[in-house]
């Protein structure tokens, strides 16, 4: 899409929205097109992604080559526990 709007003077915003099946929000929404309309916005957006949790896994990893899952390491910074019902 960019290259096809090139040299239009028009710009062009990517967002990525509903990772891992997140769901996205009327009001996510309505700030993305609030900041769009105020010229805030950046090129590329990852809308709702809660940066310094991928932040710290990313630290955990260049700390430590085997981290463990990622999904387990996000959970337990977010102080969600896991169980097994027998």
């Amino acid at each position: 899409m960019q290259s096809v709007l090139y040299g239009l003077g028009t710009r062009v915003h990517t967002v990525i929205a509903g990772l891992g099946g997140r769901t996205i929000t009327r009001k996510s929404l309505r700030s993305l097109f609030e900041k769009a309309q105020q010229g805030d916005l950046p090129d590329l957006t990852f809308l709702d992604l809660a940066r310094d949790l991928v932040d710290r896994q990313i630290e955990r990893e260049l700390q430590c080559r085997r981290s463990g899952p990622t999904a387990e390491n996000i959970l337990k910074d977010l102080g969600v526990t896991t169980g097994r019902i027998h």
